[in-house]
């Protein structure tokens, strides 16, 4: 009897605890400074620096202070250099969403398979007749030896692709492998905007292969403005949203966010919180996202991509986003993870003239072990 009633307690307890967590997002200070970041003052126009929003509960601010000193700068190049049509009025604009498993997934293949873009020679065309494009990424990569040293610990997650053999030479650069894509080259090669927010270190300082830092990513073909970090609820391990803006044919706004969830949480974790690991970061995106919207400048339309880690389509985290995103296209059924659901992508406006076109998974796996989603995003004349 007074066992049931201990077990009773902590049960209890771990309600309690579970119904005080919050998801709850804030504008992040310079006290509390990730690499690269910088309190940007909000104005009636767009920004080139990031703005960064950031779970609020002590906790959160802690541990996200920690993982984020071990890796780099923010990587903003906000205009292509190649030769692209913009989006023009009556034409569509394609919007990916793809977990590339880090150095898994062929990325070169699919901006040619999936976009038509052909970055092998001097310079990047795009196929005649393509539309312009934007492709949200997942577990995107970045090497570099100024990223800081860092030893094995709590925060650093083991190194995915450890296929590096013997030591390595910082002194010596080192030539990307056959199936490595570190983000920023390929966006060099392709003529590509990027916005590059690190959300964690591939793995410790071993001297057996680079620095390496991993995140969310966003490459266009379009202009991008007003970058955002979004530092989610802290669970299993830290995870960075990443939002941009381009400019509709009429010029009005549209954010395009690449959002990436945990798998899990740890087991102490997962009992304080009542399993809500992915609840808590769904409504943690949702709320930064609606505090930018409050921050200015207003957007027409939002575009949310990402890997969302669900096990099924009826999880709570998926019903939050569809809940905030009325307008997002009815999924079909399809795995993007052999059966499982976890890649889907999310869309909500203020403007009627947005819609959206040919909602799909992605055959091809490209090396990856995700499927990726896509869709065409139209814009019409007003009053049709």
């Amino acid at each position: 009897m007074r066992g049931t009633r201990i077990a009773a307690g902590v049960l209890c307890a771990l309600a309690l605890g579970a119904c005080a967590l919050s998801p709850t997002m804030e504008r992040a200070v310079p006290a509390e400074a990730c690499p690269g970041e910088r309190y940007v003052g909000v104005g009636p126009g767009d920004t080139t620096a990031v703005r960064w929003y950031r779970a609020a509960e002590g906790r959160d601010v802690q541990l996200a202070g920690r993982w984020c000193a071990t890796v780099g700068d923010p990587v903003l190049r906000l205009a292509p250099t190649g030769d692209f049509p913009s989006w023009a009025e009556g034409s569509a604009l394609a919007v990916a969403s793809w977990n590339m498993q880090i150095n898994g997934g062929d990325l070169y293949g699919f901006l040619a398979g999936e976009f038509g873009l052909d970055c092998s020679g001097p310079r990047p065309i795009l196929e005649s007749g393509r539309p312009p494009f934007v492709l949200l990424l997942q577990e995107a990569w970045r090497y570099s030896q100024e990223l800081p040293f860092t030893e094995s610990s709590r925060i650093i997650p083991w190194a995915i692709d450890e296929d590096t053999d013997g030591a390595w030479d910082p002194a010596t650069p080192r030539p990307l492998l056959e199936g490595e894509h570190d983000i920023v080259e390929t966006a060099e090669a392709c003529g590509l905007a990027l916005v590059y927010v690190p959300s964690a270190r591939n793995g410790p300082d071993t001297g057996s292969r680079p620095r390496e830092d991993k995140g969310n990513a966003i490459l266009s073909v379009l202009p991008l403005t007003t970058p955002i970090a979004l530092d989610l609820p802290l669970e299993g391990g830290r995870k960075v949203a990443v939002a941009s803006t381009v400019r509709a044919p009429d010029g009005g706004r549209v954010r395009v966010v690449t959002s990436h969830l945990d798998v899990a949480s740890t087991l102490v974790r997962g009992l304080i919180s009542g399993n809500q690991t992915r609840s808590r970061q769904a409504n943690g995106l949702i709320d930064g996202l609606a505090r930018a919207e409050r921050d200015g400048p207003l957007t027409n339309a939002v575009v949310v991509g990402g890997d969302f880690n669900a096990w099924v389509g009826s999880e709570t985290a998926l019903k939050l986003m569809r809940q905030a995103f009325p307008e997002s296209p009815e999924w079909d059924g399809l795995g993007t993870r052999g059966s499982f659901p976890p890649d889907h992508i999310f869309f909500r406006r203020r403007d009627t003239t947005f819609s959206i076109d040919e909602y799909r998974r992605v055959g091809e796996l490209y090396g990856s072990d995700h499927n990726a989603r896509r869709l065409m995003l139209r814009q019409s004349r007003a009053g049709n």
